[in-house]
């Protein structure tokens, strides 16, 4: 059965599939083809590339001899990358007070650049959020997913309905309010093209 439709049931298919990610990934990080890497580790391009595509897992001595020609421990192939996803529980996100009775959420920070958050709102009837602004280039994206929103970035203003999303600098002085009767529940992705915002850094 190819390993794109593994269940979870078989606990070797999903090293399988793991090995098969982080071979390939290992191979293209050294601009090698299938052909490279037959040559220097003596097994066949045809072994590698069933491999790569999960339909075979190998013996120990070919994943030896494949480890040692990349460079790789073996543990580090068939073990799933350490970086590729986190969930982060909403109910362990501390809530964060904005305006006079709203909610805002930091729900992602990466610690990668480009530096990137993910925020969650929650914007009381008539309240108001005023920012300064963040760094020089940062970007935001906003979508707002119930309610009413006015957005001023810079002297401009922006109004937007449910289901509405807004492309912003972030890097000039900027305000959500919310006009309407009902809270208004909005997400915004902060892109930064350089440095954090110092007051948002863990």
């Amino acid at each position: 059965m190819p390993l794109t439709q593994y269940d979870g049931s078989d606990p070797a298919e999903a090293v399988g599939r793991t090995l098969a990610a982080n071979l390939r990934a290992a191979r293209l990080a050294r601009a090698w083809r299938l052909e490279d890497v037959a040559e220097r580790s003596r097994v066949s391009r045809n072994m590698l590339q069933q491999i790569e595509t999960g339909r075979t897992n190998p013996s120990i001595a070919t994943l030896a001899r494949i480890s040692a020609t990349l460079g790789v421990p073996i543990g580090e192939l068939v073990s799933p990358a350490p970086d590729l996803g986190e969930v982060v529980r909403g109910s362990a996100v501390p809530v964060r007070r904005a305006g006079r009775a709203s909610d805002a959420r930091l729900l992602v920070n990466d610690g990668q650049a480009p530096f990137i958050e993910l925020w969650d709102f929650t914007i009381a009837a008539g309240d108001d959020i005023r920012s300064d602004g963040h760094p020089t280039g940062t970007r935001e994206l906003l979508l707002l997913h119930a309610g009413r929103l006015v957005v001023d970035v810079g002297g401009s203003r922006f109004e937007l309905g449910a289901d509405d999303a807004l492309r912003m600098r972030g890097d000039r002085p900027h305000g959500y309010a919310n006009p309407g009767t009902e809270p208004a529940r909005l997400t915004i992705t902060v892109v930064y093209s350089g440095d954090r915002d110092p007051r948002y850094v863990a």
